[in-house]
């Protein structure tokens, strides 16, 4: 049984973090780990961790208050290349979310996805996040909204 951890960026780690590769097709719907490192220094509020299963790095993650959406964000999600495909991607996601309700206390957790990204959508579906019916960008860029409420936490047992 895989045990999935958040861990903090540091020093020590955060040129493996920059080296994950979410893999040709995921290249499409996640900015690179560099750019949400960069982002989250600039852009106060947003937290980044590491996602280790038994002590072994296999994601990047970041969360927090979006000024954009006035609101709790899931912005960065990825498990590596290597990883995919073996049910970590949703443990991950749980571990990820409960984190978040804990830590901000919040009702509502929301995420945007580009309309396309059939494997993401399927995943953020079954864990219990629902289509808003609105999307953010423009153009190339339009991605669709989904929120998860406090009240499917049960989906995330």
């Amino acid at each position: 049984m895989s045990k999935i951890e958040l861990i903090d960026i540091t020093s020590d780690n955060w040129i493996n973090i920059c080296c994950l590769n979410p893999g040709k097709e995921g290249k499409d719907f996640v900015a690179s780990n560099s750019f949400s490192l960069a982002q989250s220094f600039y852009e106060k509020g947003w937290i980044t961790k590491g996602i280790v299963n038994d002590n072994l790095l296999i994601g990047f993650t970041m969360f927090g208050y979006s000024e954009e959406m006035k609101a709790y964000e899931l912005c960065r999600f990825m498990i590596d290349q290597k990883f995919q495909g073996l049910g970590y991607g949703k443990e991950a996601l749980r571990a990820i979310l409960k984190f978040m309700f804990n830590c901000f206390h919040c009702t509502e957790i929301f995420l945007s996805t580009a309309p396309n990204n059939n494997r993401g959508k399927h995943i953020y579906e079954k864990i219990g996040f629902v289509s808003t019916g609105e999307s953010c960008g423009e153009g190339d860029d339009v991605e669709e909204i989904y929120c998860l409420n406090q009240f499917n936490m049960s989906s995330l047992e």
